[in-house]
């Protein structure tokens, strides 16, 4: 789970830098919704990551994070709400190109 945390990390930055204007100071695609505890941006690059490691089960990927390493990710939010977030920024994820970066850069690293 190290390689996995240090690879979302490095995500979040890439996803960061591509962000600009489309996310608020706290990573956050503006939107009525209350303000949640794991940023958009950072549900992007978790979502990135996974698709870069080729993890397809969420659940799998949830518990073995609340287990193995809960100090990593003190915000993680549930894996619906991570759902939920992921449905609701689709858009801007897709305009971001995230996911074709992150696979980019953990490939370039291997």
């Amino acid at each position: 789970m190290h390689n996995f945390i240090t690879k979302f990390r490095k995500i979040l930055e890439i996803t960061k830098q591509f962000a600009g204007n489309l996310v608020n100071e706290k990573g956050n695609v503006c939107r009525p919704d209350p303000v949640p505890k794991f940023s958009d941006l950072e549900v992007i690059a978790l979502s990135s990551t996974m698709e870069a490691f080729g993890i397809d089960s969420e659940n799998l990927l949830f518990n073995r994070l609340e287990k193995e390493c809960p100090e990593a990710f003190p915000t993680l939010i549930s894996r619906h709400q991570f759902n939920n977030s992921r449905c609701s920024i689709q858009a801007q994820s897709k305009e971001l190109g995230t996911s074709h970066m992150a696979i980019q850069a953990v490939q370039k690293e291997n």
